[in-house]
């Protein structure tokens, strides 16, 4: 009960959390497994689970028909600004760590991403939950290792915490957007990495970036467009040519 109070005052804010994810199987050991669990799960008012937790394992191998695949996402690292520069928007989904998504649409695409507050301490706390889930006790799997470096492809200059922040994704006590930027750098994942976690968000994104007939309007527009002289000055352009048209059929076309 007194967890259930803790966490509904710090993270939920008005709305109470009915119990600790899980505890109806297995009690959660101290203050920092009550905490991951809070993370990596969802559940509704009622206590129902709607994000499951992820699979215990951490190291697969990859099927044969899934690496070709693999290979070309591994390699990617968009942050928020290339991705939006490809038509990708954000929206926030829930402050679940694993309650990320992506919507491909026919000229844009959506990823929805959990909602984060980052304070002075927001690092030592991921450095501390890194620390437990790399513990061999630990057998939790490592979602939030994972969702560390996918925040940290996200996130490489501070126009990306602004985009993040102006879509209340990621909200911040710190000083500046370049003070979230290094301090998200500065947290070592360790190398360590499950693939599979978010595999199905980073290959449908990099379809969706690879595929020209959804991306070029976005990339017009993001290359093009930027500076709003740009666009008054295609539309006098246009308006010119428009009445240069007009004055010559009429003059070809006396009535």
């Amino acid at each position: 009960m007194l967890l259930c109070n803790f966490f509904s005052s710090m993270i939920l804010e008005n709305t109470r959390l009915p119990r600790i994810p899980g505890e109806d199987k297995k009690q959660p050991l101290h203050l920092l497994d009550a905490y991951h669990r809070l993370l990596v799960e969802e559940w509704d008012k009622a206590g129902k689970i709607l994000v499951q937790p992820v699979n215990k394992c951490q190291w697969r191998p990859l099927k044969k028909e899934n690496q070709k695949e693999f290979g070309k996402f591994s390699r990617q690292s968009r942050s928020v600004t290339d991705l939006k520069a490809k038509g990708i928007h954000f929206k926030p989904s829930s402050c679940c760590l694993m309650n990320i998504s992506f919507k491909s649409s026919t000229f844009y695409g959506q990823v929805q991403l959990p909602v984060w507050l980052f304070t002075s301490i927001s690092k030592l706390f991921f450095i501390n939950m890194i620390a437990y889930e790399a513990s061999p006790e630990s057998d939790t799997g490592i979602p939030i290792i994972c969702y560390v470096n996918f925040l940290k492809s996200l996130i490489v200059k501070p126009e990306d915490v602004k985009e993040l922040r102006e879509k209340k994704i990621l909200f911040s006590t710190l000083v500046s957007d370049e003070q979230v930027v290094e301090a998200i750098k500065e947290i070592d994942t360790c190398g360590l990495d499950d693939y599979y976690i978010f595999d199905n968000v980073k290959m449908r994104i990099e379809e969706h970036c690879s595929n020209k007939a959804k991306t070029w309007i976005a990339e017009l527009i993001h290359t093009n467009f930027r500076n709003p002289w740009t666009f008054i000055t295609l539309l006098a352009a246009t308006f010119l040519l428009c009445l240069t048209f007009l004055q010559t059929y009429y003059t070809l076309n006396p009535k």
